[in-house]
């Protein structure tokens, strides 16, 4: 099996085992997640905060989004704009939110642009990890695109439940790794940021 043949054999497994998950376990999942992510230092520190809002049976980010826009730190979320890049938003509230062509809570287009290169920390969403810091995304680069405009100092967290930390990520030259991950049981450190 060849690396892109390994890497959607894996996408579906951790699909499907996400999608097993009712709505309860989800959002237990998240509460236990969330807390682990409330006393990083990393987070701590941060002012401008990237989070995503999650769908389709991702670790909830609903009270990360709640929290980030109830405090003094700046809330972005990304985009994805008309080319497939993507583009960052300032959000001030969840009315700044519409739901895209596939049902992806995103931030309308009256929202501040705002450059990655001024986010602190990333939150950043995956179908799984490894204990290398290695990320499996949806298979677009999306996420590697947008992590490769980011500062030197930013700290890249990746966030899903347990199950997706897996052994191994089949990774390639232009996949960016996670300094940490953040699962309902554990913060996984990787490197320093």
């Amino acid at each position: 099996m060849n690396l892109r043949e390994e890497k959607v054999r894996l996408r579906q497994e951790l699909k499907k085992l996400r999608e097993d998950l009712n709505l309860s376990q989800r959002e237990s999942a998240a509460i236990e997640a969330e807390s682990k992510i409330f006393n990083l230092s990393e987070w701590k520190k941060s002012q401008v905060v990237c989070l995503y809002a999650s769908f389709k049976g991702e670790l909830p980010t609903t009270i990360l989004v709640q929290k980030v826009l109830s405090s003094e730190k700046k809330c972005v979320l990304p985009k994805v704009n008309s080319h497939g890049d993507p583009e960052l938003y300032v959000v001030e509230s969840l009315r700044d939110l519409e739901l895209s062509a596939l049902e992806i809570p995103e931030p309308k287009k009256n929202c501040p642009l705002i450059n990655p290169s001024k986010i602190d920390f990333f939150l950043v969403p995956g179908m799984g990890f490894d204990r290398q810091g290695n990320r499996l995304g949806h298979g677009s680069g999306f996420y590697d695109r947008l992590l490769a405009q980011a500062k030197p100092t930013a700290f890249f967290l990746g966030y899903g439940y347990d199950f997706q930390v897996v052994h191994t990520i089949p990774s390639e030259s232009h996949d960016i790794v996670m300094h940490a991950v953040a699962t309902p049981t554990q913060i996984i450190n990787i490197k320093p940021a």
